[in-house]
């Protein structure tokens, strides 16, 4: 009973001390930096020669320096800034205790001039414990040992496939303008990995109207199948090249890339017919319907005045020196009569 006491009466001292150092060394802290150890939490129990980490948080977009880790004012690890990223709010250190006894656990955060620092600190007591109390105590030791039990799982799997040919859509084929087809690939998957929720994805040259990414149904390990892609030629004459590729689950890109080559004719021909047949039917009426107003008023003009003139003076010269000659001998004959 003894045993416990005495160790909690330091644990409790060095409590009281750590929040009167924190004090006097939060008076060089800039404003702008803080830190915080997550864990341990002051008054843990840890145990003896087991390892411990040492959590700290820092505030998000902080400029800092280095992250110093002491015990009992002795220096135990060093991380500096330049070998985290930027956006790092939480920073790791272990340590392992090798005395039983009370120790103060103190960081100290450096500014990114390296200068001025904020500290945070914890007190933790370190004992000798049994068997049974070490598999109470590191209670969260299990989430560790989960996380590199999922890795072990996936390292036998291989993911790896291989084209065995080109169904459809050779490279090198003709198509017209906005043609739709259907480019089919012939695909064995050749490592020991079972896809699912694997797809086909574009990866540069020229889409086709492709959908990517396009779902891939659930392929066995060794089985060979056939993948397909719904695409439209391009509209304009030339040769076009698309690159595609099979992704799995998690990001990665497996097998080899696959091709869509296809060419599409210069449309010389359809112009040509096009624009003889357009002008050679215009031209035509439009050259009749002018002719046909010229010749007309022309004829017209010339046979008008001829007959009028011709026959006007004839008839009215004739009559008129008749009838004056007829009547002028009829006065003459009276005095003949007498005579008679």
């Amino acid at each position: 009973m003894k045993k416990w006491i005495v160790p909690s009466i330091v644990a409790v001292f060095a409590i009281i001390l750590l929040g009167v150092f924190a004090c006097n060394r939060s008076a060089d802290a800039p404003g702008d930096l803080s830190v915080k150890i997550l864990s341990p939490t002051s008054g843990q129990v840890l145990a003896l020669n087991n390892e411990v980490v040492i959590q700290s948080v820092i505030p998000v977009g902080a400029r800092w320096s280095r992250l110093e880790l002491l015990t009992n004012s002795v220096p135990v690890r060093l991380d500096l800034a330049e070998n985290y990223p930027e956006d790092t709010i939480l920073v790791a250190q272990p340590w392992i205790p090798t005395a039983e006894g009370a120790f103060m656990i103190t960081v100290n955060l450096y500014d990114e001039n390296g200068r001025n620092f904020v500290s945070d600190q914890v007190a933790v007591l370190v004992q000798a414990l049994s068997n049974q109390e070490l598999t109470i105590t590191p209670s969260p030791t299990p989430e560790l040992t989960m996380t590199p039990t999922i890795t072990p799982t996936d390292a036998p799997c291989t993911m790896s496939a291989i084209l065995v040919s080109d169904v459809t859509i050779p490279a090198g084929t003709i198509l017209d303008p906005g043609k739709r087809f259907t480019k089919t690939w012939r695909m064995q998957n050749t490592g020991t990995c079972e896809w699912e929720d694997y797809k086909l994805v574009y990866l540069r040259g020229n889409r086709m109207g492709g959908n990517s990414p396009s779902p891939i149904r659930k392929i066995q390990p060794g089985e060979l199948f056939d993948l397909s892609l719904e695409m439209t030629a391009p509209s304009y004459h030339g040769f076009y090249e698309g690159i595609w590729q099979i992704q799995a689950e998690n990001g990665s890109l497996i097998g080899p890339e696959l091709k869509v080559v296809l060419g599409i004719p210069t449309p010389t021909p359809t112009q040509t017919q096009t624009n003889t047949a357009t002008p050679t039917a215009t031209p035509s009426p439009t050259a009749t319907a002018t002719s046909t107003p010229t010749f007309t008023p022309t004829s017209t003009k010339t046979k008008t005045p001829t007959p009028t003139k011709t026959l006007t003076p004839t008839p009215t010269g004739t009559l008129t020196p008749t009838i004056t000659g007829t009547l002028t001998p009829t006065q003459t004959g009276t005095p003949s009569s007498g005579n008679w």
